[in-house]
């Protein structure tokens, strides 16, 4: 049985993450998450039920404030 096409798929645009799929965005364990929402680095996750989700949106903002690593230890002068 073939399918029909219908147009093109669309990518999905998420705006919740599970905590694995918040680890696996930001290149962390899960356990650092965990780590990372106690210490204050990223927001509590939303609650619905048992389900947690986190807001891609304050993943983001909380991010943002991260302070810059302008390490001048690491530039190397090419010039």
């Amino acid at each position: 049985m073939t399918q029909k096409k219908t147009g093109y798929a669309r990518p999905l645009i998420r705006i919740a993450l599970g905590r694995t799929e918040v680890a696996e965005a930001i290149g962390v364990s899960v356990a650092s998450v965990d780590k990372m929402v106690r210490e204050g680095a990223l927001p509590p996750p939303r609650k619905w039920h048992s389900r947690k989700l986190w807001l891609v949106s304050e993943i983001e903002a909380y991010l943002s404030e991260w302070p810059l690593d302008d390490d001048e230890d690491e530039i190397v002068d090419l010039g």
